[in-house]
């Protein structure tokens, strides 16, 4: 019988279980997390606001679905090493060290939080949000303050200002240079500032703060020279790859410092894989492997490794970055190579704005979307897209992703985009069949975005 060995309980690391499961009905599947309960990160925004109440509220399976699966979790424990020639791996667990045997293992250690050296970082009421405990800390902070400031530039980062603004502080958000740097172009980003600042939120861009200040806690921050009163700063600034239990039984890092991979997951270890933010990914559209702690894509590649670990050998082309989120008002919408990480990548695009499509008769929406833009390749191909919109986004963004898998001739595109045939009604089925749910803060905010082609991602 396989012994199969999954370390995280993140949704990378649980996707590796069912799949593992699912591949191999007789294995032995087992689940070694620190969390007392395997749970979303993307819900976190909705602890702080108080949607859910705790980690039972963002669970990602339930005990039922485990139990059906015959997944075992142990939790909260801790892997203290890995023998790969033995292949033991040591847990501590309820202050017991015991020995698990593994024929396969896979390592979904997540990230560590990004802490910028700022002078007083280290104060009482300086936060992060990767764990619940960590939003447990805003929560409790949130109680008794009346101001907020959140550093950041990503979705969670904005969401949880957000979170705080429904609770009644006043929030300010820091950005060194601008919101979503990496996912929307410069002028996205501009708009969606000047949007949210109407909203309410208090915006402080163009530098880091400079000092968190206070006695024992934070009692002010400082911005471009001036004093900003606030008891709860949030550092949304980006997670670094807890790669600390891999680098101990000699796996490969990666050049950004991320476990290294084959296109099977597989690490450098022949039997153990990683997926999630602790490693690398290969890009679809160029197969380079790159650092991209996104959640989706970590679900991905946790279903690749989960059935390699039971006997498959899949393989994946790349993985397609689709992220989407609402914020304040606004449906936000970035799917594939944004200018930023196309330079990443040395894959040069050039940026085109999209217009809304014509339509008629009663199907007319005024403004259907904001601002969209397309990126395409030296072929004209499409290799990114974006779009903000307040209430029809999901309608187009399914065309866009599929575009934008496609590598689509952007003229061919444009053709089909602005067929009278493209009906709205047509656009509204497609959206409604979407299999991929991205979550925001509350149920009623979450976003759908087509993937009917996403078996495509693998082969």
């Amino acid at each position: 019988m396989r012994k199969i060995v999954i370390i995280g309980g993140s949704a990378a690391g649980m996707m590796a279980a069912i799949a593992a499961a699912e591949q191999d009905p007789d294995a032995e599947v087992t689940v070694v997390t620190r969390d007392r309960l395997p749970y979303r990160r993307p819900a976190i925004p909705a602890l702080i606001a108080g949607y859910i109440t705790g980690p039972a509220g963002a669970k990602i399976f339930s005990p039922e679905t485990l139990g059906r699966y015959n997944i075992e979790l142990i939790c909260p424990a801790e892997v203290t090493n890995i023998e790969p020639k033995s292949k033991v791996i040591s847990i501590l667990s309820n202050g017991k060290e015991e020995k698990l045997a593994y024929d396969a293992a896979v390592i979904a250690t997540g990230g560590h939080p990004l802490i910028p050296e700022i002078p007083g970082a280290d104060k009482k009421g300086v936060c992060t949000f990767t764990t619940y405990e960590a939003a447990a800390e805003i929560v409790e902070t949130a109680k008794t303050a009346s101001c907020a400031v959140v550093v950041g530039a990503g979705f969670i980062a904005l969401e949880i200002a957000e979170a705080l603004m429904y609770k009644g502080l006043d929030v300010y958000f820091n950005v060194r240079s601008r919101i979503l740097r990496k996912l929307v172009e410069p002028e996205v980003s501009e708009f969606l500032i000047h949007k949210f600042e109407q909203q309410g939120l208090r915006m402080l861009t163009g530098e880091a703060i400079s000092e968190v200040g206070g006695k024992s806690s934070v009692e002010y921050v400082v911005h471009k020279g001036n004093k900003i009163a606030t008891n709860l700063v949030v550092m949304g600034t980006g997670v670094k790859p807890n790669v600390a239990l891999a680098e101990k039984c000699s796996i490969e890092l990666g050049p950004s410092g991320a476990v290294k991979l084959d296109n099977r997951m597989q690490t450098s270890v022949v039997g153990i894989y990683a997926v999630g933010d602790c490693a690398e990914s290969p890009d679809l559209g160029t197969g380079r492997f790159v650092y991209s702690p996104v959640g989706s894509i970590g679900a991905s590649a946790g279903k690749i490794a989960g059935r390699n670990t039971a006997g498959a050998n899949q393989e994946t082309a790349g993985f397609l970055r689709a992220q989407a989120d609402q914020i304040l008002g606004m449906q936000i919408f970035s799917i594939g190579h944004s200018t930023t990480s196309a330079k990443e990548v040395s894959l040069k695009v050039n940026v085109h704005d999209l217009s809304p499509p014509e339509s008629t008769g009663k199907e007319r929406i005024t403004k259907p979307f904001e601002v969209a833009k397309l990126l395409t390749d030296d072929n004209d191909k499409i290799v990114g897209a974006q779009l903000v919109a307040k209430k029809y986004g999901a309608q187009f963004a399914w065309q866009l992703y599929g575009a934008v898998l496609a590598r689509e001739n952007r003229e061919e595109f444009l053709e089909r985009f602005n067929s009278p045939r493209m009906k709205v009604a047509e656009a509204l089925v497609h959206a409604i069949k979407s299999t991929v749910v991205v979550e925001s803060v509350g149920e009623d905010k979450a976003l759908a975005l087509a993937d009917t082609a996403s078996q495509e991602n693998t082969n």
